[in-house]
């Protein structure tokens, strides 16, 4: 396993991936405007690389730069399919090489997000590698997706709320959470329970929050609980009424 950090390693990985590949390139993208990494693609091609590449039918800046990066992949010999609408976004970025590295990037092919903190892993784990080999056939030919090797590889929303839940619920001693955005309400009740049961939990805004108990999403959490015990008491005195009611 290793580990890509942003900015600090910036565009030379992604480089030397598609350099060194012999026999095919697989490559998930969401956004795209890397010149030097579309000409690296291009070279590939040349020597005689498969290059397929599913790119999403829409991205968070539009469609036109999209469609115009398929044209110009098209016109190079790269192979391009797009993702179907059957989800709310496809926001993977990945990139299989040779059917033997997996590479899973939490960072666009963008240089904005080069230039920001992210992170990526690359992997040569043989059931990750499948799994990932079969999401991208499936999502290229627009057919359902169905996890094989449990825990290998999580994709959303296939087995990602289950797989999180398990991982927070399993957290004993700490659990640091690097997610700014944060908004998914079971998510947090898990993370509060973990908390309540003495577990160190951090989480990476800007900084660590070092207490929970203080943070906006604690505060939400706590709200959402005191929302919940009115509707389970007004749900019960109405149960009572009806019970009275039916003596």
């Amino acid at each position: 396993m290793e580990l890509i950090v942003q900015p600090d390693d910036g565009i030379k990985p992604l480089l030397e991936t598609i350099g060194a590949a012999q026999k095919s390139l697989d490559l998930m993208i969401f956004r795209f405007d890397l010149k030097q990494m579309e000409k690296e693609l291009v070279a590939a091609r040349e020597r005689g690389v498969v290059v397929r590449t599913l790119i999403a039918h829409q991205g968070s800046q539009g469609e036109k730069g999209l469609r115009q990066l398929e044209l110009r992949f098209l016109e190079k010999g790269i192979l391009v399919a797009r993702t179907g609408d059957s989800f709310i976004r496809y926001h993977g970025k990945m990139i299989i090489v040779d059917r033997e590295a997996l590479h899973v990037y939490g960072f666009n092919f963008t240089t904005l997000d080069l230039k920001s903190r992210s992170y990526g892993i690359v992997t040569k784990d043989r059931k990750a590698v499948n799994e990932a080999i079969r999401l991208f056939e499936a999502d290229t030919l627009r057919q359902e997706y169905e996890p094989q090797e449990e825990g290998a590889f999580v994709v959303s929303p296939e087995n990602a709320r289950e797989t999180l839940a398990t991982f927070i619920k399993r957290a004993r001693k700490q659990l640091l959470i690097y997610d700014p955005k944060m908004t998914d309400l079971q998510m947090i009740r898990l993370i509060s329970q973990r908390v309540k049961a003495g577990v160190d939990v951090r989480r990476m805004v800007e900084v660590f929050e070092a207490d929970w108990s203080k943070t906006d999403l604690a505060a939400k959490e706590a709200k959402e609980a005191k929302k919940e015990e009115k509707r389970e008491l007004k749900k019960a005195e109405e149960e009572l009424a009806e019970a009275a009611a039916a003596r």
